[in-house]
């Protein structure tokens, strides 16, 4: 299935931005208007359930999503791309490049999932779950992802954010991926460079976190950190994060 998705510029560069389990790809907005269109072409997909696609169902997997991907390309003509992936999207870029390694020029991950999953433990999970149709539990958790360090507007809106961007059974169903999916022995002999962006005050997948996955289960990987964000550098320090991409997108010539 070929996704929905929102394209900025069209310039030789060629990337696909995907986005992470609470968000569809509105995720990125604040960059929109920092991408040089002359530059690069950039497209923004939807999975299934989410935003462009959200009227589309499936089986809500890691694998469906990566084939989706592989779709999309095939629809836009592209031999080959940088895929930068949020959060459960940097789980979804490496299996992309192990589907098709020929596809990926590189791969960008930020504050993302591993390869091996995020497992739960019972408390957690139930939270998590609380929050598919819980407005308050989910601005819970985005306070517990970025640290707890912001006023509760912003907590809010980011919640009310994903409930328009999503619907329950998506929620729960890539839930289910991201916390049970682990691929980290395909990952092991993959040659595509991995770029990590970690968020000093991420309260899922920060710093050590990166340490323990990515640099152990990657071959051709760098971490990089943003001292000032938790798990959403988009919204926390959009112009900090674009400048760390704009870095490697320009290391990739067409």
């Amino acid at each position: 299935m070929t996704p929905g998705y929102h394209t900025v510029g069209h310039g030789p560069i060629k990337i696909i931005f995907l986005h992470g389990w609470l968000s569809d790809h509105q995720v990125y907005k604040p960059l929109f208007p920092m991408i040089d269109e002359d530059k690069y072409t950039a497209v923004f997909a939807d999975y299934r359930g989410y935003g462009l696609s959200k009227t589309k169902t499936g089986d809500f997997t890691i694998a469906e999503i990566a084939e989706d991907v592989i779709d999309l390309t095939s629809s836009l003509g592209w031999d080959n791309c940088i895929i930068a992936g949020h959060s459960m999207g940097g789980m979804v870029l490496q299996k992309v490049a192990c589907l098709k390694p020929q596809l990926v020029t590189a791969g960008i991950a930020i504050t993302p999932v591993p390869a091996s999953g995020l497992p739960l433990d019972n408390d957690t999970a139930a939270f998590f779950r609380s929050a598919a149709d819980d407005a308050t539990a989910m601005a819970g958790l985005f306070n517990a992802l970025t640290g707890e360090r912001y006023v509760q507007t912003f907590l809010d809106l980011m919640a009310r954010e994903t409930f328009k961007a999503t619907t329950k059974d998506a929620l729960l169903g890539y839930m289910d991926a991201w916390t049970g999916t682990d691929f980290s022995k395909e990952v092991k002999n993959l040659k595509t460079q991995i770029f990590v962006i970690a968020g000093a005050h991420d309260g899922a997948v920060g710093p050590d976190v990166m340490k323990q996955t990515y640099l152990e289960q990657l071959e051709n990987v760098e971490l990089e950190i943003i001292s000032g964000a938790g798990h959403y550098p988009a919204q926390e320090t959009p112009v900090e994060l674009y400048t760390m991409l704009e870095k490697h997108f320009s290391a990739y010539p067409a």
